[in-house]
């Protein structure tokens, strides 16, 4: 039994000696109920994102409805790293159709995506028509410049350009955490349910 307990202690050392920092994906969700910060005009939706060291997905779910002719089509999504981080190899890899094309871009605006500026990716398209309760990804792949970046949920930049009449621009961050187990976590609960049979019989 002794000998049983000093192999779960070695194995407790030897998972907490490589496990490390845990890059975990960066997940979260942003509900805006208009444009943000107040600007009328477009559908209610859910955004949510998934970023890791080498892709990301937004998705958008409208939970409002939308007016034909007024904003009821997507012709752009951004998704923003928040701190410089060099993107390069970036690819569209998924996404709702419209003949959509990819860059690394520093803005959204009413015409797709702007300028190259490196922390953000970002999709336009002749557009995807919407529906209320309808939901849309993109997902993106490429190399970043520097893997190991952890970026902050609360801080990363959700974009959508909503038309085709007005050029509606959702253009907000502040998305809330959703949380991910570790995989030194998932190791020390496997470990604690080794441990049951051992305690069970020395009851019994």
């Amino acid at each position: 039994m002794a000998r049983k307990y000093i192999y779960a202690v070695l194995a407790l050392v030897a998972v907490l000696a490589f496990s490390g920092a845990a890059n975990a994906d960066q997940v979260g969700t942003l509900s805006l109920p208009d444009c943000g910060s107040g600007q009328a005009g477009c559908p209610a939706a859910t955004y949510s994102f998934d970023i890791s060291s080498t892709s990301a997905t937004l998705t958008i779910t409208i939970t409002g409805a939308t007016t034909t002719g007024v904003n009821d089509v997507i012709t752009g999504v951004n998704l923003g790293f928040t701190t410089s981080n060099n993107v390069s190899g970036l690819q569209l890899i998924a996404n709702p159709g419209g003949g959509w094309a990819t860059v690394t871009t520093g803005s959204l605006s009413n015409n797709g995506c702007g300028g190259n500026g490196g922390a953000f990716i970002c999709a336009s398209g002749t557009g995807v028509g919407i529906a209320q309760n309808g939901t849309y990804t993109w997902t993106w792949s490429y190399t970043l410049g520097d893997p190991s970046q952890i970026f902050d949920v609360g801080d990363v930049h959700i974009g959508a350009n909503y038309g085709p009449h007005n050029g509606l621009i959702v253009s907000e961050t502040g998305a809330g955490t959703v949380e991910t187990p570790e995989p030194a976590s998932l190791a020390l609960l496997g470990l604690g349910l080794l441990g049951v049979p051992f305690v069970r019989r020395r009851r019994s």
